[in-house]
């Protein structure tokens, strides 16, 4: 049996998630994992194979793929709706599938993009770009994007309780 999990009461829990994700990513890198970590604490789960199968995320996947800020949602918004069991099949997906293309558009809607490349306009799979991007202080505008999509995806996730559409299936 998981673990159920709800969002907190409290007013001002976005803007908690929003800063302990920019201080982590700070101190700490890792887009995905920031954000992560910010929701799990916030949401009291404790599990660090979750927080390791967002290691490989940073950097847009690292190849400037998909930006670990929509990545990190998903992953939040699967420990929220996301199907338990395998033997649910198609079904147990159909639930999630429009708020995640929900959540996509927001974040792509606040952060203008949900390439890391375009975001960022490096190309992480070159380690000299790469090099430069943290060399000349340009992630510094990561770690505002991570708070940014920490704050919107919080900002989602109380929109669709408040609706009543926040649910798990099993």
């Amino acid at each position: 049996m998981v673990q159920e999990i709800w969002l907190p009461e409290s007013e001002d829990w976005i803007f908690r998630v929003k800063e302990r994700a920019r201080d982590i990513m700070e101190k700490h890198e890792s887009c995905a994992q920031s954000i992560l970590v910010a929701f799990m604490e916030e949401l009291g789960i404790d599990n660090p194979m979750v927080i390791r199968a967002a290691g490989a995320l940073h950097g847009g996947m690292m190849s400037s793929l998909t930006c670990g800020i929509h990545v990190a949602g998903m992953m939040v918004l699967g420990l929220l709706m996301g199907r338990e069991n395998l033997e649910e099949g198609l079904e147990g997906l159909i639930p999630i599938i429009l708020p995640a293309h929900e959540l996509i558009t927001a974040l792509n809607k606040r952060l203008g993009s949900h390439s890391c490349k375009e975001l960022t306009g490096v190309d992480f799979t070159d380690l000299n770009q790469a090099m430069t991007f943290y060399a000349t202080g340009e992630n510094e505008k990561c770690i505002d994007r991570v708070a940014e999509g920490a704050e919107e995806i919080g900002l989602f996730l109380r929109e669709k309780q408040e609706k009543g559409e926040l649910f798990r299936t099993g």
